[in-house]
């Protein structure tokens, strides 16, 4: 009775035995890549493993949130050329027209300090605004001047 083993070459045998495996292999490899790329397994693939896991950044407000701009008016250029407007305690500037556009963002804090508070009294008026604008509503009113060195407006805040 001959063997079997020797009734086929040794070639033919080892293909048998070779695709399966390295198919079967293939497929454990490609299975694994797939369910590596859900966000979940990949975090506990790599805390696992030690390489490095992203940390998740907040994002500013500024970013997160909306934005729009106000216009200011004041009722006499030359009586406003001394009030400092600030955004947040920052700086804006003076007015150096009756009128000054500003971009705002949720939360933001304006304020008005007048250099010279026992000077001619100053009206600051809200007279335009983004549409989606809650606070400092348009007709809002800072009074400057006359012992009154400092004021602001409403927080600003959106719909």
């Amino acid at each position: 009775m001959a063997n079997k083993r020797s009734d086929r070459p040794f070639m033919q045998w080892f293909d048998d035995l070779l695709i399966p495996v390295t198919m079967g292999v293939l497929s454990v490899l490609v299975l694994v890549q797939v369910v590596g790329m859900a966000p979940s397994m990949r975090k506990a693939m790599d805390r696992m493993e030690g390489r490095f896991v992203s940390a998740t950044v907040a994002e500013p407000a500024s970013v997160r949130s909306a934005s729009g701009s106000i216009v200011l008016t004041a009722s006499s250029v030359a009586d406003a050329s001394h009030v400092v407007v600030f955004r947040n305690g920052v700086s804006l500037g003076t007015f150096t027209t009756n009128q000054m556009d500003i971009l705002v963002h949720e939360g933001d804090h304006i304020t008005f300090r007048d250099e010279t508070p026992n000077g001619p009294q100053v009206f600051i008026y809200v007279t335009d605004q983004a549409p989606n604008l809650l606070l400092p509503a348009t007709g809002e009113t800072v009074e400057l001047g006359s012992g009154t060195a400092t004021a602001d407006l409403d927080q600003v805040s959106f719909m």
